[in-house]
């Protein structure tokens, strides 16, 4: 699982604003910032099989609904890739005045 693999399926959500780690400076909320730290391989008796990748997605708004909505338009566009283990949080940021939700799933390949 790649980040070439997750962008086709959300790139056009929050206006197209969907940066892998990142966003860039000056971006305009709502944007969506999505990340893969982790990869795990099962083992079995004769090597490697599946893997699970964990996928986090923060998507960041001027308000915490249009927030919570974008991330449920993310989870309905990774349905084809079968997600398991959704966890949702919600922050808000003083720094910028911009919430934040998140939600990481797990995704095995």
């Amino acid at each position: 699982m790649t980040e070439a693999d997750i962008y086709p399926l959300i790139g056009e959500l929050a206006g197209g604003n969907v940066f892998p780690y990142v966003a860039p400076s000056g971006t305009s909320a709502p944007w969506i910032v999505f990340l893969l730290p982790s990869a795990v391989s099962e083992d079995v008796f004769c090597g490697q099989a599946e893997k699970v990748t964990t996928l986090q997605v923060d998507v960041w708004s001027q308000s915490t609904d249009e927030a919570r909505t974008i991330r449920n338009q993310v989870q309905a566009a990774l349905q084809p890739l079968h997600p398991v283990s959704l966890n949702e949080s919600n922050d808000y940021e003083s720094d910028t005045s911009l919430y934040r939700a998140t939600l990481e799933v797990q995704l095995w390949t």
